[in-house]
């Protein structure tokens, strides 16, 4: 779901979201307002070029952002409760608990001097009141649910032993060991060859499907995000600039941005004598331009975009940041000066 969310079939819901890391050189606002909400049993997608903002956003929802960097304002309701106003043994209670999350490489994530079952059944024993027998037979399990091989065997190797589908795959184990409600997924499959990487997909959405978990799933892939989303959230330079159900975004994109990026997909059976670019670079965090922080790179670019679009509903569930309304067209009067507050 998009937008401001209403009803009581939400599970998590962030609201103006705002982190911010300060630097020798200034503060750079790596999170800026951004706001959407997931439902039971659904996934949103989040995408965007690499520094957007995506992983801190996942961070910022789990708690984890560490120094130089600070969680500035927002809320971010799970059930009923803002993870941001928790104690921290409140909130260590979610984290892998309700709330699981696969990290992009797993060799950094693993410990290395322990086994994988055993990484596995400290997580289950650090959440559920189990003994180190059955939390050991609850990893083989999980080892075994996730696809791997003589799991029992398996679950006494250690990280480096395995190869790096194995590995994410141990990841997948532990992130579900404890039956979250959500799952977050940080480009999961970043360091995978690309068969892989859709076995990992393929993986990932039949467990959501059985345990009826929502997700959170960070990509830059487009291609995923059509294949595995119920909804998308476009993000740029810290900000959402637009969002909205999968098929509706990827068939009739409305911010340039969101065209430009799909733009840039390689189709089967179209030729094409060079792909599409998007022109220019992300902006410096620390000098962002004014307005629309996008205008720099935009074709649409006009004078209004001096001034900073808001994210505006375009209906239907979906909303935009950006001045062409929802038929492409530019505003036919520039804004009163009032408005740039």
């Amino acid at each position: 779901m998009s937008g401001d969310p209403v009803g009581n079939d939400i599970l998590l819901s962030v609201r103006d979201l705002r982190t911010a890391f300060d630097t020798m050189d200034g503060t750079v606002k790596a999170v800026d307002g951004v706001s959407f909400a997931i439902r039971r049993g659904e996934t949103l997608g989040v995408v965007g070029e690499s520094g957007c903002g995506k992983s801190v956003t996942a961070l910022s929802i789990l708690r984890l952002i560490e120094r130089p960097g600070r969680i500035v304002g927002g809320s971010v309701d799970f059930g009923g409760r803002d993870l941001l106003a928790m104690s921290e043994s409140e909130i260590r209670d979610v984290r892998g608990n309700r709330i699981a999350m696969i990290f992009q490489e797993p060799m950094t994530s693993l410990n290395p001097v322990y086994t994988c079952g055993r990484q596995i059944a400290e997580t289950v024993q650090a959440h559920r009141s189990v003994s180190r027998a059955e939390a050991w037979e609850k990893a083989v399990e999980m080892l075994d649910l996730v696809g791997i091989p003589d799991a029992g065997r398996r679950a006494k190797q250690f990280p480096h032993q395995m190869s790096g589908g194995m590995r994410q795959r141990v990841m997948i184990a532990m992130a579900l060991s404890t039956d979250p409600d959500l799952l977050i997924a940080d480009e999961p499959t970043t360091a995978l060859d690309v068969t892989i990487q859709a076995q990992i997909f393929e993986l990932i959405a039949r467990l959501r499907e059985e345990r009826r978990m929502a997700m959170l799933l960070i990509t830059h892939d487009l291609g995923v995000i059509a294949e595995m989303a119920d909804d998308v959230v476009v993000m740029y330079a810290g900000q959402v600039v637009e969002q909205g159900d999968v098929r509706s975004v990827m068939t009739d994109p409305h911010h340039p941005y969101t065209r430009g990026l799909l733009a840039s997909i390689p189709r089967i059976g179209e030729r094409r004598h060079r792909l599409e670019v998007i022109p220019g670079v992300v902006p410096n965090p620390l000098n962002l331009p004014a307005g629309c922080l996008f205008r720099r790179r935009c074709p649409y670019a006009m004078e209004i975009c001096e001034t900073p679009p808001h994210l505006t509903d375009l209906g239907g569930g979906r909303s935009s940041r950006c001045w062409l309304d929802a038929e492409g067209r530019a505003p036919e009067v520039t804004l009163p000066e009032a408005a740039h507050g």
